[in-house]
């Protein structure tokens, strides 16, 4: 399964480095690409509930890279999501193998990024899209929660129960709030001041 994940997560991988291509990539938005990673970094390292194993709920570390999703679009919120994982690695993060950096560090971050996938017209749209990408995010976590963290399921409890109630009671609930969030911004005015 481990060596699936790989090649699929590289799959991936390569798909968003050949699509990278038809960036321009400004002065402007490596700044703020830099910026909201980094933003995104002390938001996770603030955490409002923290869990025994790793993870949990932090203080809207999901934010920045939703937002630039909404405000820029897909290609800049990936490069963001990607550097904001790197960023968690470098804070302390654990890495077992190959496949959970990419389902942890790599994928479940550079995912929400895609945070405008139903469009940025109307507030219903962006929180549809943050929620999707949110909760796919606590999903490729739950999956490296049952490959490679079986051992702190309690005795007797199924490991994808485990690891669901795990995932999705942090990162899905973080993913909820951060969406809610999302609707309450003025999405118009800060595409104006930051964006295009």
């Amino acid at each position: 399964m481990g060596i699936a994940i790989v090649v699929i997560g590289i799959a991936l991988l390569l798909l968003y480095f050949w699509d990278l291509r038809k960036e321009k990539f400004t002065t402007r938005k490596i700044v703020l690409i830099g910026l909201f990673a980094a933003i995104s970094i002390v938001l996770y390292m603030i955490p409002l509930i923290k869990y025994p194993q790793g993870g949990g709920i932090t203080l809207f570390s999901m934010l920045p890279v939703m937002l630039l999703g909404v405000i820029y679009g897909r290609r800049e919120a990936l490069t963001c999501g990607l550097i904001f994982g790197f960023l968690k690695i470098i804070g302390g993060g654990g890495i077992i193998n190959p496949a959970e950096f990419l389902l942890d560090y790599t994928l479940s971050t550079m995912v929400i990024g895609l945070s405008g996938m139903f469009g940025t017209d109307k507030k219903w749209k962006i929180f549809l899209g943050c929620i999707v990408v949110g909760f796919i995010a606590a999903g490729l976590n739950t999956l490296s929660g049952v490959l490679y963290y079986a051992q702190y399921a309690p005795k007797g409890m199924n490991i994808w129960v485990y690891s669901i109630v795990y995932n999705y009671s942090s990162t899905g609930v973080e993913a909820l709030i951060t969406s809610i969030f999302m609707m309450i911004l003025p999405i118009k005015m800060l595409k104006e001041r930051i964006g295009k």
